[in-house]
């Protein structure tokens, strides 16, 4: 560092750095000293190494100091985003902050729909303007003027917030990792999953607000509930806990694909018998067109479809082809969702059970405690391995575990 006295100002800078980024791993320690090396090695070089992103290389003689200014401005934005300064945060805990205000609104503005709450005095105290400052649930609230649709100042403000973060997340993308580098870089960062988060969680908004302003796509608003998920990359994108689930699935393959092998097998055989122990039990009879139906009457063919015509139901096909009444172990596709349903520790329909339906429901709940146990086993045994390894490995390297 002793050719040029700039190199230990640059040394303190990006050292100081690191240090900052602990957390989160955004500047790794081996990144800095390869670039600190590449800046002595290749003083002349005017690109920057693959390995280096994050610094900016020697200016040639004939480049001035601008570029690296620019490069400098954006590492500084970038560990301002990844909240590896004080005002980052700062900032980190305002975005938390409005994830939360988008969701308490979006689930508290439900209360304020009188057509879904008739039966509540509360569904009438927030008028037009405090529809248009909280919720957007109507478009003709105070902000009608815009022509975007139903909105809120809150929602406005918070897109507003999310969709400069997510620009400026693009624009340093190549300072995550080198593979975002250049267009077909940018090209793979908006398929990452915290980008599609993000887009997920503000693009429909213009959708529904200048697009689609006149449709209902109310629906729509529930992708709201996405931005919970921007919390992951809160305190790290790279968090160690969340990072070790991949792992462990990777590692774990193997026994994950066979415990998924002897599930899917129990669940087909378990309901292959509930529908040979049900199909013909007319308490199984379900009515969607007819209500208080004696399903005592109903016949049943041999391939188990219903006709309930003299319980005073309409003729089997009558409604438009459908079916008016069927039982709901009439196939083995059919019976499926009912055996899955036990399998999780549901018996819901107990009371209509054959007297060989109640005795499979009993060998059903055997068999979910023995069989779909075995992932959570797996699982377990996964994350001990996984984190027992890395201690081991970050004991060699004479550095304490931070899962210590």
């Amino acid at each position: 560092f002793d050719k040029d006295p700039t190199h230990s100002f640059a040394a303190f800078f990006l050292v100081a750095a690191w240090l900052g980024s602990v957390r989160s791993s955004a500047v790794p320690l081996t990144m800095t000293i390869t670039m600190l090396h590449q800046q002595d090695d290749d003083a002349s070089s005017p690109l920057p190494s693959e390995s280096t992103p994050l610094v900016s290389p020697k200016p040639s003689t004939t480049t001035t100091s601008s570029s690296a200014n620019i490069d400098d401005k954006r590492l500084s934005l970038f560990l301002f985003l990844e909240a590896q300064t004080p005002n980052g945060l700062h900032y980190e805990s305002f975005t938390i902050l409005l994830i939360l205000l988008s969701v308490l609104t979006f689930i508290l503005g439900s209360l304020f729909l009188p057509q879904y709450n008739s039966n509540s005095n509360i569904a009438y105290k927030c008028g037009s303007t405090c529809d248009a400052i909280w919720f957007g649930n109507y478009p003709d609230n105070s902000l009608q003027s815009l022509g975007i649709g139903a909105t809120s100042l809150i929602e406005i403000f918070i897109v507003g917030v999310f969709t400069m973060d997510y620009l400026l997340r693009f624009y340093t993308a190549d300072l995550i990792h080198v593979k975002y580098t250049g267009i077909t870089g940018r090209i793979k960062f908006l398929f990452s999953f915290f980008s599609l988060v993000d887009l997920a969680s503000t693009v429909p908004f213009y959708v529904d607000s200048f697009l689609l302003p006149n449709t209902d796509l109310a629906a729509s608003n529930f992708l709201r509930m996405f931005r919970l998920l921007r919390m992951l990359k809160m305190e790290g994108r790279y968090d160690l806990a969340l990072g070790m689930i991949d792992d462990v699935i990777y590692e774990q393959r193997g026994v994950l694909g066979t415990a998924l092998f002897v599930g899917m097998t129990v669940w087909g055989v378990l309901s292959s018998f509930f529908y040979l122990a049900e199909r013909k039990n007319s308490d199984m009879i379900y009515c969607y067109w007819c209500e208080d139906v004696d399903t005592s009457v109903c016949t049943m063919d041999e391939f188990g479809f219903v006709d309930c015509t003299e319980a005073g139901c309409p003729p089997p096909g009558d409604d438009d082809g459908q079916e008016v009444c069927w039982n709901v172990y009439q196939s083995i596709v059919l019976s499926s969702f009912w055996t899955l349903m036990e399998l999780f520790g549901e018996f819901p329909l107990v009371d209509q059970h054959s007297m060989w339906g109640k005795v499979l429901g009993t060998i059903t709940a055997v068999f979910a405690c023995a069989v779909f146990a075995l992932p959570v086993g797996i699982f377990a045994s996964g994350f001990e391995a996984q984190i027992t390894a890395r201690r081991r490995k970050e004991g060699e390297g004479g550095e304490s575990s931070p899962m210590a």
